[in-house]
């Protein structure tokens, strides 16, 4: 159809209302890039689609787009060295969580629902990457201390370490002849070193290493020597963490790496199926009725209502507009 009538007929606003119906990004994206078609085949099988799924929806609820959203940022660095992050590797788990729970909604349809079963074949089973995303990230994210041996080990290490540190320094505090050199007694992180503020002019009183001033120049944080190096098998011990969760993504990288083709095949049909739900969902709310499609023939419209004008009616009265101020939508025959 060209851009003239497509103008004409606001498909662009018809495109809008269908988004909104949609339960997932991927949905809504689609909704404004679809286009008509001229062929009868094809409109046949978008409405046997959409017929189906308002009857689904009727039996069964919504299909379950929960943890699905857009991850194409998170699979664009789910590369070998491409520095995806946990939070990304989780949203990926949960989108294919999701994906898994919208084909089994599908396939545990009866017979009738053909149409439908054939969208569930189309979405791939990702089981094994989930099992292996969640052996790794927590929910939230973070890389789990049982992820390896090794990092479970290192922040053993962390933890014994930091203690030490936290014992030595809040030593330095409880002391007065050390208490009264300070600005305050609070202890301050420069980086991943526990510093304390001591004041301008009690400088060279607190041997250690100057790390930084304040703005003012009132303060400067000094690294008390019995700390140093405990600070710098801390800060190596960080280092070494950080090394082994870059390693354990990398593995996942290579995991989802090497099923991107069906992830984003399995991505086009979830928005395929979530369109396909807006469609129900906007037919069942303006009570509309499935056309018969004939590939030659007159156009026939019996008591055909604009849909832009139903929806502006249904605005209306969701505002509490009074029934004799709405707009009236008349049917029309043709």
């Amino acid at each position: 159809m060209d851009s003239f009538t497509l103008n004409k007929i606001e498909w662009d606003a018809i495109r809008r209302i269908l988004a909104e119906f949609c339960s997932c990004s991927l949905g809504k994206d689609l909704a404004w890039r679809i286009s008509p078609s001229r062929n009868p085949q094809v409109i046949v099988k978008w409405l046997e689609q959409v017929t189906q799924m308002e009857s689904a929806i009727a039996y069964a609820g919504l299909p379950p787009f929960g943890s699905v959203v857009s991850i194409a940022a998170a699979l664009s660095h789910a590369v070998p060295g491409g520095g995806a992050t946990g939070d990304e590797y989780a949203m990926i788990a949960g989108t294919l969580e999701g994906a898994g729970n919208v084909k089994k909604y599908l396939a545990a349809l009866g017979e009738e629902f053909s149409r439908l079963h054939e969208l569930a074949a189309g979405i791939t089973d990702f089981q094994s990457e989930i099992n292996a995303v969640w052996s790794i990230i927590e929910k939230d994210g973070r890389v789990k201390d049982s992820a390896s041996l090794r990092l479970a080990e290192i922040r053993r290490q962390i933890q014994e370490t930091a203690q030490h540190i936290h014992d030595v320094i809040y030593g330095y505090l409880r002391n007065p002849e050390v208490a009264k050199l300070l600005q305050n007694v609070n202890v301050t992180l420069h980086g991943d070193r526990y510093v304390l503020p001591v004041r301008q002019e009690n400088r060279g009183r607190l041997s250690g290493v100057v790390h930084r001033e304040s703005n003012s120049g009132s303060t400067v944080f000094v690294e008390p020597t019995q700390c140093v190096e405990l600070n710098n098998q801390l800060c190596d011990l960080y280092e070494d963490e950080r090394n082994e969760v870059r390693r354990l993504l990398n593995q996942l990288a290579i995991r989802i790496n090497a099923r991107i083709e069906d992830i984003g095949a399995t991505l086009r049909m979830l928005a395929q199926v979530d369109i396909i739900s807006a469609k129900a969902q906007y037919s069942y709310q303006f009570n509309m009725t499935c056309p018969e499609i004939v590939e030659r023939g007159p156009l026939v419209f019996n008591q055909a209502r604009h849909p832009l004008l139903i929806a502006q009616a249904h605005r209306q009265e969701r505002s509490g507009v009074p029934a004799e101020q709405r707009h009236a939508v008349v049917p029309i025959d043709v």
